[in-house]
């Protein structure tokens, strides 16, 4: 039996407009009737959610009007509904402050919390308010309803029943936003770059070092100063809960690998002391990258495709192994479908852009062609490729490995005003094993290259 229109209409006019510090809910400005049934039966209710300037309360900043369905009330008795629609309402303020700032927050996050009609022991209004009042009910809910929500995503992929080890895959990244100056010349240029302080986060140019440490190489090899990161700057980011708290993290590199040898050459070197470095000009022999500054933003990343076995490796080893060896024989086979992970993946991602250059710190690796983590992964075997057959344990053992690896450092060859590295316009990556990186072993750092 459905509650009556008119009583829920009243039930609404009683509290709305309601305030909460510099947020209000309203019913939606120009409606006859604010509250109604759809042709399915279900009430809605038009409502506006306005955010005033936290100062002066009076000007209103955003301003969101949304159609909210209220659930099914045929599945309760009239009363009991009611109290819940009552009680829901009286906790209002308590769930808007349970969302914050509510810079994303829309009409229907208010009345996303139907799931407390579950508890047979809340019958009367002031229950349903205490309930809804609770911040740590309201926590419990929202999980609730995230891995609900997963659970359905992640079913036309064959993992519903591994949202936590899917959502455990989301690394966050400090996107690199390079930005050089063209309207200087070069002597402007260089004593712009005598003035900045020293251990300033930047990228190319000439590092900051201690003046008593030799030029970094390896096997007499003098490397290409990449890029380095005041490590203060980066404390506050989620991504940089994994580096060092202080100091200088700077990166270098070898364009071309040594002969004989498959993986460029690196170093990453923490230097503690700021104090104690100066400005290093970059030997003869050594060509130096273009100078930028740099500014971050955050971005929270899953996997790529061509990452894909991030994905499998959570499915029975059996099927795994099976789906390889069709994929090798040139039959085909999907353990996973490659159009719905690359829309799932699209989708995922937070604060994400998708326009290159792509120059990040720590998170996931975009790709050119192929798995970034598998070629890190068999740059570490002394005969590289040869003997690789995909589709056998061993193979499926070496896949399982380079999930160890975490991305330090990715940089686009790819810039605005040209190539920035000596590469044809692909991917330098510094990557580290994840045991490495937990201590900050940089001894361990590994460069690879993809590209055209």
């Amino acid at each position: 039996m459905s509650v009556d229109a008119d009583r829920l209409l009243a039930l609404f006019r009683r509290h709305l407009p309601l305030r909460a510090g510099s947020t209000e809910l309203a019913f939606a400005s120009g409606r006859d009737m604010p509250v109604w049934r759809n042709e399915g039966g279900f009430p809605i209710v038009a409502v506006r959610l306005t955010m005033f300037d936290p100062v002066d309360g009076v000007i209103p900043l955003d301003i969101r009007e949304q159609e909210v369905c209220l659930g099914d009330d045929r599945e309760h008795a009239p009363e009991r509904w009611l109290a819940y629609v009552e009680g829901h309402l009286r906790a209002m303020p308590a769930i808007l402050a349970h969302f914050g700032d509510g810079a994303a927050l829309l009409p229907y996050d208010l009345f996303a919390y139907g799931a407390v009609l579950a508890d047979a022991e809340l019958q009367r209004p002031e229950d349903f308010a205490a309930a809804l009042s609770d911040p740590a009910r309201l926590a419990v809910m929202d999980e609730a309803a995230r891995a609900a929500e997963w659970r359905e995503r992640l079913e036309p992929l064959g993992l519903a029943e591994h949202v936590a080890a899917v959502r455990a895959m989301a690394r966050p990244s400090i996107r690199l936003h390079l930005s050089r100056s063209h309207e200087v010349d070069d002597d402007a240029r260089s004593e712009a770059e005598a003035t900045s302080y020293p251990g300033q986060t930047r990228l190319g140019g000439a590092p900051d070092l201690p003046p008593d440490l030799p030029w970094p190489e390896v096997d007499g090899v003098p490397l290409t100063f990449v890029a380095q990161f005041d490590l203060a700057e980066l404390a506050g980011r989620a991504a940089a809960r994994e580096l060092p708290a202080h100091g200088l993290l700077s990166f270098f590199y070898a364009p071309i690998p040594p002969d004989g040898a498959r993986a460029h050459p690196v170093r990453v070197l923490h230097f503690t002391d700021l104090d104690a470095l100066v400005r290093r000009p970059v030997p003869a022999d050594v060509e130096p990258l273009a100078a930028y500054d740099i500014d971050a933003a955050d971005e929270l990343q899953y996997p790529c495709v061509d990452s894909y076995f991030f994905y499998e490796s959570l499915l029975p080893e059996e099927r795994i192994l099976a789906v390889h060896r069709r994929r090798q024989q040139g039959k085909g086979g999907e353990l996973i479908p490659f159009d719905r992970l690359e829309g799932f993946i699209a989708e995922s991602d937070e604060l994400r852009d998708y326009e290159r250059p792509f120059h990040r710190l720590l998170g996931h690796p975009a790709s050119i062609q192929g798995d970034p983590y598998l070629d890190v992964e068999i740059d570490t075997r002394p005969q590289g490729w040869d003997g690789w057959v995909d589709g056998t344990p061993e193979a499926l053992e070496l896949r399982r490995r380079a999930l160890r690896w975490r991305l330090l450092l990715q940089i686009d060859a790819q810039e605005d005003d040209g190539l920035l590295l000596n590469q044809d316009g692909g991917f330098f990556y510094f990557w580290i094993p994840a045991d490495a990186l937990a201590v900050h072993d940089w001894s361990q750092a590994r460069g690879a290259l993809q590209c055209h």
